[in-house]
């Protein structure tokens, strides 16, 4: 499913919002929430994608911006009492990963990420707290998984953070091209104990093709 306003043209969008601010709606972006049959909480919230911004080109400068914008959205979640959420910015987009105890307290952290200007998306996966063995079990496979993909060459110049949650491998970040993204899931899942991958991995855009990374819930 698409966002409705990706095609919107300029025009268009001015339009929208002078009639929001006529009838004194909030101008919040949509969210797209997981089916009742998961528990968690899994969403894409489209950030200021359409307000008008210097672009950051390059590949060093890019990742000097994902770092400061990285770096500020950890602060405003920390100031908000979400310092335990894990957060990272690849390419402007944020992904916040970590278990809730309450979905009010997962709206939270939606709207307090959404509030970081600069961010195009904000990707969140939550899930329910875990048990005590549950949790002893998700940092061991965090710490095999991640040694299993530092020590394999060809994953030497991806960026990828992973994190294990009741059993689910994320793998966050950046890797050079497809045969690499592929690699990295594979080597998740050859891991004995983890149940699924979900993969946040972006790859750079064949030349004269967008890669503007904008993905739904599937659920």
């Amino acid at each position: 499913m698409k966002p409705v306003f990706r095609h919107i043209t300029p025009l268009r969008l001015a339009a929208a919002l002078l009639v929001c601010a006529l009838s004194g709606c909030a101008l919040y972006p949509a969210v797209q929430v997981a089916g009742g049959a998961m528990t968690g909480y899994d969403a894409v919230v489209m950030a200021d994608d359409y307000i008008p911004r210097q672009s950051v080109d390059g590949g060093s400068l890019h990742a000097v911006h994902d770092r400061t914008l990285e770096r500020r959205l950890r602060e405003r979640l920390a100031l908000n009492g979400l310092g335990d959420i894990t957060a990272h910015v690849i390419d402007s987009n944020a992904y916040l990963l970590g278990c809730m105890a309450t979905r009010s307290r997962a709206d939270n952290a939606v709207k307090t990420a959404v509030s970081v200007t600069g961010l195009r998306t904000v990707t969140v996966k939550f899930y329910p707290l875990p048990s005590e063995d549950q949790r002893l079990d998700d940092q061991a496979l965090t710490h095999t998984l991640t040694a299993r993909l530092a020590e394999t060459d060809r994953l030497k110049r991806a960026d990828l953070r992973v994190q294990v949650i009741e059993g689910n491998a994320i793998i966050v970040g950046r890797a050079d091209d497809y045969s690499q993204k592929t690699a990295a899931i594979a080597i998740a899942h050859e891991i004995g104990g983890i149940r699924d991958v979900v993969d946040y991995i972006r790859v750079p855009a064949p030349t004269g093709q967008a890669d503007d990374g904008r993905r739904l819930a599937a659920n």
